[in-house]
């Protein structure tokens, strides 16, 4: 069994899942968090080198490991190299990164890759979301007239899924058969646009528009955690569209490198004229760090999500 595991892509949610995955299957209850942007290697390696007070296993999770990516370092990587040579078997290691692509040119990417399992996350990719919902239907002994019928109501995000699936579940618990007749009925599908006009609003500092929008998709039984998905995702994809119009690419070619519509980039296109690079990346450096402090337990998710719309005039 593999001690180190390399998780990288760029979909949280399906990183987030492939962790729990992994810790599920390695069945050790001492879990450790750690953050590259607040950790030091060396009290990261120390807690590795040092036997667990509650199992004899432990797992230690590194978050945001930029190391792995190119233009990023930090101090004393050679100490974790050396660890990697001489490692503690009682402990398991989760590196995670949130990119694309991994620096093969690294000397610390060669040699975790060496000697982890390493797992590419796609974003989006039907076949991983197809065997999630497989999974879950069975433990449940359910099943599902179309899971593409599904996934064309709900999109590609993990949560946006699991939170509809939950919500099927519930609805059909006596034949525990899923039709597309359930799905119509109880599947919230969500319409780009709605979610464009919403952005709209916080972006033009229309708090009052913006709290109504919410609101309605809240009535709607839209989860307050995956309406800040949504807006963070077209934030980000607001962000990718701009940052490549500013580099001279043209419809076609930002669809072709974004892997979307081209109909979804030229309708995104006329609504950059007045928004900078900046202006988007504020947003989303906001809205991941409200993420982060709901699921710390550090605020309430209903009044983040609130608090961020109000104080978005601000930006």
């Amino acid at each position: 069994m593999n001690n180190f595991y390399v998780i990288y892509g760029t979909d949280k949610s399906l990183i987030n899942n492939e962790v729990n995955n992994i810790t599920n299957k390695l069945n050790i209850t001492d879990v450790i968090k750690y953050s590259i942007d607040t950790s030091t290697i060396e009290d990261i390696l120390e807690d590795a080198s040092t036997i667990s007070m509650f199992s004899n296993n432990k797992i230690l999770i590194l978050d945001n490991c930029t190391f792995l990516t190119s233009g990023h370092n930090i101090e004393n990587i050679s100490l974790l190299e050396k660890y990697l040579n001489n490692y503690n078997k009682n402990t398991y290691i989760i590196f995670i990164s949130y990119t694309e692509k991994l620096d093969s040119r690294k000397k610390i990417v060669n040699t975790l890759t060496k000697v982890s399992k390493v797992i590419e996350i796609k974003k989006g990719d039907k076949n991983y979301l197809k065997s999630y919902i497989n999974k879950i239907l069975k433990e449940k002994n359910y099943t599902i007239e179309s899971i593409d019928y599904f996934l064309s109501k709900t999109g590609s995000n993990l949560d946006n899924i699991k939170n509809e699936l939950d919500k099927l579940i519930i609805y059909e618990d006596k034949t525990k058969n899923i039709t597309n007749k359930d799905i119509d009925e109880i599947v919230l599908t969500i319409m780009e646009d709605e979610i464009y006009t919403l952005t709209d609003s916080i972006i033009e500092h229309n708090v009052e528009k913006s709290l109504s929008l919410m609101n309605e998709f809240i009535n709607k039984s839209v989860d307050e955690i995956s309406l800040i998905i949504m807006i963070s995702n077209q934030f980000r994809f607001m962000f990718q569209v701009k940052r490549l119009l500013n580099k001279g690419k043209n419809t076609n070619e930002i669809a072709k490198i974004l892997e979307s519509n081209p109909y979804r980039v030229k309708f995104t296109e006329k609504k950059l004229y007045y928004y900078t690079e900046e202006t988007l990346i504020n947003y989303l450096k906001t809205l991941a760090k409200m993420d982060r402090e709901i699921k710390l337990g550090n605020i309430n998710k209903r009044l983040a999500l609130e608090m961020f719309i109000i104080n978005s005039k601000n930006e």
